[in-house]
C-alpha cells in the first residue's frame, strides 16, 4: 500500500514540473519587476513590497496554525490536507529572505525610524524602548526561528512516521503542537504589532492582532481548498477528498469568515463606543477620501456573500461555488491587508491628504512574490507521498474503500 501511494504521487510529478517551469518564468518576471518598481519610486516600491510581504507570509504562518490545529484535533479533514499544510511550513525558510526589502526600506515604511520626529514626539519616545532599528530586527530574526523550528520538526516527525509502524512520531507530533500553538499566538500577535500596527505608532488595538491571525487561517483555508480541488480528481487523494471532506473544510472556512467578521466589527464597536481621539483617527482614514468603498466591499465580500453561500450545504457542494468562494476570499484576504496598511502612509510627506490611491506596483508586488512562493511550495508539495504513511489515528484502507462511492 505504501509503495502504491508514493507511485501514485510521482505520478503527478510531471504535472507539478510544468506547472513550476511555467512559475519559475514568472518569478524571473517577477525578479525584474520588483526593480523595475524601486528604480521608479523608491517609496512606492517598499509600501507595496510590504503589502506583498504581509500576504504571503500570512499563507505561510497559517499552513503552520493549521497545521497544529490538526495534531491537536485530529479528524479526517486534516489527514487529507496534512501533505498540502506541511508544504506550505516548509516556505517558512524563504519568508526572512523575502523580508529583505522591508529591513532595507524601515526608514521609508515607519516613523519611528527617524530620529528627528521621535525627538520632537513625547509618545514615540516612551515607546523607543521596544520600537528601535535594532531590537526591530532582533525580534523579527527570532519570530522565524520559532516559526521555523516548529514546522521542522512537525515535518521532521511527520517524515519519521512514513518509515515506521512505531507510534512515538505521532505522539511527538501532538505533544509538541500545545505549547506550539502557544508560542505561534505570542510571537504572531509580535509580528502583528511590529510589521502592521506600527506603521501608525500613536494608535493601538488589543483585538488588532488576533483579526490578523484570524485571517491568516481564514487565507490558509481558501488556497487548501483551490489545491484540494484539482488532487482531489487524481489518485492518492481522489478516495480521501470526497464531497463530504470538501464540505468539511468549506465549513471551517465559513467559521473564520464568521470570526473574522466578529473580530474586526468589536474592534470597530469598542473603538467608536469610546470615541477617544488616538484611537478613531485610525477608521477616520479608513471610511473617506475613497477609503470607504474598499471598506463596504470587504464586508460585502470578504463576510457577507461567502456566508450566503457556505451556510447552505446544498450550494456549498458544487465544485464551482467552491472554486469561487475560495478565490474571493483569497483576493479579499490581500485587499484587506490593502486597506489596513495602506492608509497609514497618507498624512506624511508627499503622500499628505491625497485619499484612495491604486499603484500598478500594488498589484505587481503580491503577483512577483506569490510566484516565488508557488514555485516552492509546489515543489515540496510531491516531495513526499500525498497521504501520510503509518498514521496510528487513520486507517488509509479503510477510508479509502469508503471513499469509493464519494465521487464529485
Amino acid at each position: 500500500m505504501n509503495d502504491e501511494l508514493t507511485q501514485q504521487t510521482e505520478a503527478l510529478r510531471p504535472a507539478v514540473d510544468a506547472l513550476r517551469t511555467r512559475l519559475r518564468i514568472l518569478a524571473m518576471l517577477g525578479i525584474a519587476l520588483v526593480v523595475a518598481g524601486y528604480l521608479s519610486d523608491h517609496g512606492q516600491f517598499f509600501r507595496s513590497y510590504l503589502l506583498a510581504f504581509l500576504y504571503w507570509v500570512s499563507l505561510s504562518l497559517g499552513c503552520l496554525a493549521v497545521l497544529m490545529m490538526h495534531h491537536l484535533a485530529g479528524g479526517r479533514w486534516g489527514f487529507a490536507i496534512r501533505r498540502i499544510l506541511e508544504a506550505g511550513t516548509r516556505t517558512i525558510w524563504v519568508m526572512p529572505f523575502l523580508g529583505i526589502p522591508v529591513i532595507l526600506g524601515m526608514h521609508e515604511l515607519y516613523e519611528w525610524t527617524h530620529l528627528d520626529v521621535v525627538a520632537a514626539d513625547p509618545i514615540l519616545q516612551q515607546k523607543q524602548v521596544y520600537l528601535n532599528t535594532p531590537f526591530f530586527i532582533f525580534r523579527a530574526i527570532a519570530y522565524f526561528v520559532v516559526w521555523g523550528l516548529l514546522a521542522y520538526f512537525l515535518n521532521r516527525w511527520s517524515a519519521a512516521q512514513d518509515e515506521t509502524t512505531e507510534t512515538s512520531p505521532t505522539r511527538r507530533m501532538q505533544v509538541l503542537s500545545g505549547p506550539g500553538m502557544i508560542l505561534f499566538v505570542l510571537t504572531a500577535t509580535l509580528a502583528a504589532t511590529d510589521w502592521m500596527m506600527s506603521l501608525e505608532p500613536h494608535w493601538f488595538s488589543t483585538i488588532y492582532a488576533a483579526i490578523y491571525i484570524i485571517g491568516q487561517i481564514l487565507l490558509t483555508w481558501a488556497f487548501v481548498m483551490l489545491v484540494c480541488i484539482p488532487l482531489s480528481k487524481r489518485p492518492p487523494l481522489n478516495k480521501l477528498l470526497t464531497n463530504e471532506r470538501l464540505r468539511d473544510i468549506a465549513t471551517l472556512m465559513l467559521g473564520f469568515v464568521m470570526l473574522w467578521a466578529y473580530t474586526s466589527f468589536s474592534q470597530l464597536l469598542i473603538i467608536w463606543a469610546a470615541n477617544l481621539p488616538e484611537e478613531i483617527g485610525w477608521y477616520f482614514k479608513r471610511l473617506q477620501g475613497g477609503w470607504q468603498s474598499v471598506g463596504y466591499t470587504l464586508i460585502f465580500l470578504h463576510f457577507g456573500l461567502p456566508f450566503l453561500l457556505l451556510i447552505s450545504s446544498r450550494i456549498k457542494s458544487r465544485i464551482a461555488v467552491l472554486i469561487g468562494v475560495s478565490s474571493g476570499i483569497a483576493i479579499m484576504r490581500l485587499i484587506d491587508l490593502f486597506w489596513i496598511t495602506a492608509p497609514a502612509f497618507q498624512g506624511h510627506g508627499d503622500h499628505a491628504d491625497v485619499g484612495f490611491a491604486l499603484s500598478w506596483m500594488d498589484i505587481g508586488m503580491p503577483l512577483a512574490v506569490g510566484a516565488i512562493w508557488l514555485y516552492i511550495f509546489l515543489g515540496q508539495l510531491t516531495k513526499r507521498s500525498l497521504v501520510p504513511l503509518n498514521d496510528p489515528r487513520f486507517d488509509f484502507a479503510a477510508l479509502a474503500e469508503e471513499g469509493e462511492g464519494g465521487g464529485h
